[in-house]
C-alpha cells in the first residue's frame, strides 16, 4: 500500500506538478501514477533528449536571458530528475536552434530597413592562413623590417607609433589615435559602420557602465590588469586602436605580405601586450567602478599568473568568430592553418554572429580551449566597443581542427559553415 502522507500533491487549480514527485512515497505518485509509469514516462523523454542533441554536432549554452529552446519533454524530465542535467546536457542547445533564430530576427531587421533580405552575395574569397611551421617563426620575421629597427622603435615608445601613424595612416586611424591618445573615453561623437553604428567606449543592452566615461588615457593605463600585467603606456594604446577601427591597417599588410609592414611597432606593441595579458584576462574580476584614485597599486617585484589561480583556469572555454563571405583554405580541415595577424574572438555567440551578417555565406569558427594556457587576452577592460567581449590572440596563432563541423541553412537560402579548432599559441 503505502500513502504519501496528509500532502498528495493535488496541483489542481495550479500549474501542472513534475512528472515525478520527490517527495512522495516510492510506490505511488501523484495522481494514482506508478513508479512503472513514472519510469517509462522518464525513458522516453531522455531519448527523446539524446536523439535531439545526436542530429547536431555543436550544442551550446544559451546567453544568460536568452529565450529557452528545450523542449517540453525535456522540461519534464529535468524537472523531475535535475540530477539527470548533465546526462542530457540540460544547460544547452544545439547551436543551430540559435543560429537559426539569430538569421530569422537578421532577416526581419533587414525587410524592415530596406523592404527586401538584400543579403551580400558570395564572392569566393578565400581566409589567407599560413602553414603550422609559421606559426614558431615569430612575429618580427613577417613585418619586413628586421629586429634591430623593431627594438630600436619599441625603444622610441609613443612616438614611434605617432610617426607611423602620420606616415602610412589613413583618415580614420589618424581620428582613432587620436581620440586614444587625447581624446576622454566615450566622448566621440561618431558612430562606427564595422561596430554596427556604436560610438567608441559607449555601453548598450543594458550592458552595467564600467566609470570610464569621461576618463583620459590614464585611465586605463593605471587599470588593475593593466597594472598586473606590466603594460606600459605603449601597450595600452597599441591594444585600445586595435579595437577601433584601425584594426582594418594593422590586419592587411599582416595578411597581403606585400613588402615592409606600414606599423611594425605598433603590431609589436600589440603581440608584447597580449601575451602579458594572456594570464591576467583569463579570470579577472568584473570591470571596478571605483574612482581611479582609490584603485591599489600593483605590486612591481613580479608578476603574478592570475589567471592560473582562477576558478575557471582549468575548465574548457569555448570563443567564436564570425566571418562573412570566406571560404576555407583548400586543405585546412586536414592540415589547419596560421592566422597572420591578431585573432579577434568572442565569448559571446552573438556577437560572433554580428560579425557574419548581412552575407549569403558565413563561415563560424568555434574556438575551444581547455585551460587559460590556450586563450587570448581579454581586452574588455579597455576595448573602445566593450560590449564586444573580445579575447584577443598574437598573431600567428596556429587553428588545429578538431575534425568537429557542421553546415546550417536557413530558410532564405543564408548558409553557415561552423568548424570547431583547437588555438595553439
Amino acid at each position: 500500500g503505502g500513502d504519501s502522507g496528509g500532502d498528495n500533491g493535488d496541483s489542481r487549480g495550479e500549474s501542472p506538478a513534475p512528472l515525478l514527485r520527490r517527495d512522495a512515497d516510492p510506490r505511488i505518485y501523484n495522481d494514482g501514477v506508478t513508479f512503472s509509469e513514472t519510469l517509462r514516462a522518464m525513458q522516453a523523454a531522455q531519448q527523446e533528449v539524446l536523439q535531439r542533441r545526436k542530429r547536431h554536432a555543436f550544442m551550446v549554452a544559451p546567453r544568460p536571458g536568452a529565450r529557452s529552446v528545450v523542449s517540453i519533454s525535456e522540461r519534464n524530465l529535468l524537472g523531475a530528475f535535475p540530477e539527470l542535467s548533465l546526462l542530457a546536457g540540460a544547460s544547452a542547445v544545439p547551436l543551430a536552434d540559435l543560429v537559426l533564430a539569430f538569421a530569422s530576427a537578421e532577416l526581419e531587421r533587414l525587410k524592415s530597413r530596406d523592404g527586401a533580405p538584400g543579403f551580400a552575395k558570395f564572392a569566393d574569397a578565400r581566409l589567407v592562413t599560413g602553414r603550422p611551421l609559421e606559426a614558431a617563426l615569430g612575429i618580427n620575421r613577417y613585418l619586413g623590417v628586421g629586429d634591430k629597427s623593431i627594438w630600436l622603435g619599441m625603444g622610441r615608445g609613443l612616438d614611434a607609433i605617432r610617426d607611423e601613424f602620420a606616415a602610412s595612416g589613413t583618415e580614420d586611424d589618424l581620428v582613432c589615435l587620436e581620440y586614444v591618445l587625447e581624446g576622454t573615453a566615450g566622448c566621440h561623437p561618431r558612430e562606427w559602420q564595422h561596430s554596427g553604428g556604436k560610438q567608441m567606449d559607449a555601453f548598450y543592452e543594458g550592458r552595467e557602465e564600467d566609470g570610464r566615461r569621461g576618463r583620459p588615457l590614464s585611465y586605463f593605463v593605471e587599470h588593475p590588469q593593466a597594472r598586473e600585467a606590466a603594460l606600459l603606456p605603449e601597450h595600452v594604446v597599441a591594444l585600445r586602436l586595435y579595437t577601433t577601427a584601425a584594426f582594418k591597417s594593422i590586419n592587411d599588410p599582416l595578411r597581403n605580405r606585400s613588402g615592409a609592414h606600414p606599423f611594425p611597432v605598433t603590431v609589436a606593441f600589440i603581440n608584447d601586450g597580449i601575451k602579458r595579458l594572456r594570464p591576467v584576462g583569463a579570470g579577472a574580476a568584473p570591470l571596478s567602478t571605483a574612482p581611479l584614485c582609490t584603485w591599489p597599486r600593483a605590486r612591481s617585484s613580479r608578476l603574478r599568473a592570475v589567471g592560473a589561480g582562477a576558478a575557471d583556469a582549468s575548465e574548457r572555454r569555448d570563443f567564436w568568430r564570425g566571418l562573412r563571405n570566406v571560404a576555407l583554405p583548400d586543405g585546412f580541415h586536414q592540415t589547419g592553418g596560421t592566422e597572420y595577424a591578431p585573432l579577434s574572438t568572442s565569448s559571446d555567440l552573438e556577437v560572433a554572429l554580428h560579425y557574419s551578417d548581412a552575407a549569403q555565406e558565413r563561415l563560424l569558427f568555434k574556438l575551444t580551449t581547455a585551460s587559460f594556457l590556450e586563450r587570448g587576452a581579454s581586452l574588455q577592460f579597455l576595448s573602445a566597443f566593450p560590449g564586444e567581449v573580445e579575447y584577443l590572440y598574437p598573431p600567428l596563432t596556429f587553428l588545429d581542427p578538431t575534425g568537429k563541423v557542421e553546415t546550417i541553412t536557413t530558410t532564405c537560402g543564408v548558409k553557415f559553415s561552423v568548424i570547431e579548432v583547437q588555438p595553439r599559441i
